[in-house]
């Protein structure tokens, strides 16, 4: 890995793009295959493609998701708080006091997961494990409808956390599964690039929405399941 890759890296693994809304992170890998490949595209469904010799045979397909779980609001109550559902498979305990960022209509709203303080608890709730419809955003609006001038019903957010770097080469992010597999073919048609195959079509593809969002527009549910794409050929 070289230093300018590392930041393609840093710079695709920081936007933020849970599955159904992976607009950012696609964005920025068109714009870095643009430089090697003979042909780049989207589709319908936001899937991205990068070909070297697309009209060649045999065909060859590398894909990568390049979405990353997140939340979705799901309800606005009268205090100004958020409620959401997950988008991917989330394990609630830890989003307990997390900064979010929402991907608001004007612009990014940053806010805190919040849930009941333990000194009010009950001392039977203390043990349970705490669940998504328990919890809640705080973005330090007054009241209801001053929340609504920031936020919809149905925004998606994402960890507020941008990547960190380790000792021994190791880096820290909350999108590495599975956008580092949208990084890896990237890389892989870059290397190809400057050993062009003489034959063969081949194709990286970025793929969208392994997961969807929640279907439900209101009301507090938690809801999120997954969906086969046609593309969907790296492991989670």
């Amino acid at each position: 890995m070289t230093k300018p890759t590392l930041e393609f890296l840093k710079h695709l693994l920081d936007s933020p793009g849970p599955s159904g809304f992976e607009t950012a992170p696609a964005r920025v890998w068109r714009e870095e295959v643009k430089a090697f490949a003979d042909e780049v595209k989207a589709d319908v469904h936001g899937n991205s493609v990068a070909a070297l010799n697309p009209g060649g045979t045999p065909r060859l397909m590398l894909a990568g998701h390049i979405d990353e779980i997140g939340l979705q609001v799901t309800h606005v109550d009268d205090d100004g708080y958020l409620y959401f559902a997950g988008i991917g498979g989330w394990d609630s305990q830890v989003l307990v006091g997390q900064r979010v960022v929402i991907a608001g209509p004007k612009g990014p709203v940053r806010g805190v997961v919040g849930k009941q303080a333990i000194h009010l608890m009950k001392k039977e709730d203390m043990d349970k494990v705490t669940k998504i419809t328990d919890l809640w955003i705080d973005i330090g609006a007054a009241n209801r409808a001053e929340t609504l001038e920031r936020v919809r019903v149905a925004d998606p957010a994402v960890l507020d956390a941008d990547v960190q770097e380790l000792p021994n080469g190791r880096i820290v992010s909350r999108s590495i599964d599975n956008r580092i597999g949208a990084y890896v073919v990237a890389e892989v048609l870059r290397l190809l690039a400057k050993d062009r195959p003489k034959h063969a079509a081949v194709f990286a593809v970025a793929t969208t929405r392994p997961t969807t969002p929640a279907p439900r527009r209101s009301g507090r549910e938690s809801t999120s399941w997954a969906a086969g794409r046609c593309w969907r050929a790296a492991p989670r």
